[in-house]
């Protein structure tokens, strides 16, 4: 391969990786293809790749909630209370739900699967979803680039370690919480009951 036929492989996998990379995890995804759009991949591609990688990252966790219902146990503890009333409010604040799902860190997976267990309506799943992964792309997107723009010609060195940064410290957030609260479930009495 000649140089410039290099160049079109890499970048044909970079759009791959962007668009497999939310399955992943979707906000190193974003970083990943916003810092990506700011050097020789296409801006508008690696944008396109991101939102329907998002969008179907987040369907898939959608459907994963609708398909518990062929499990016996999973619909009778459907059935339960606190359940029911669980499943009232995310149907009666769908949007809001889905908003906060998309935007606040750590709660995507858990409200995603509950809009599929409760049997949230699709169509409206569909659209919150897409408008809402256009929404968070573009709003990275776009201070990736204002960044740039401030920066000049040093953003393609600063950005990137800027990217990092970042990434490791919501990793870092991730880990420590998943260890604070395993900790907490460890030091609890067995007598105490879960809360």
């Amino acid at each position: 391969m000649d140089g410039p036929e290099l160049f079109a492989h890499a970048r044909a996998w970079i759009y791959l990786l962007i668009l497999v990379a939310p399955f992943i995890q979707e906000d190193t995804a974003v970083i990943g293809a916003a810092t990506a759009s700011m050097g020789p991949a296409n801006p508008w591609l690696c944008f396109a790749a991101l939102v329907i990688g998002i969008t179907l990252s987040d369907l898939w966790k959608y459907w994963i909630g609708r398909a518990a219902h062929v499990f016996e146990w999973t619909r009778r503890m459907a059935e339960r209370p606190a359940v029911l009333a669980a499943r009232d409010r995310v149907h009666n604040h769908l949007v809001t739900t889905l908003l906060v799902a998309r935007f606040v860190f750590g709660t995507r997976i858990p409200l995603f699967i509950a809009a599929g267990l409760f049997q949230a309506p699709a169509k409206q799943v569909v659209l919150i979803v897409t408008l809402s992964a256009l929404a968070y792309a573009g709003i990275i997107f776009a201070l990736f680039h204002l960044l740039g723009r401030i920066l000049g010609e040093q953003a393609e060195h600063i950005i990137p370690w800027i990217a990092l940064l970042v990434v490791a410290s919501l990793l870092t957030f991730q880990v420590i919480r998943a260890f604070l609260a395993r900790r907490a479930r460890l030091s609890r009495p067995a007598s105490e009951p879960m809360s």
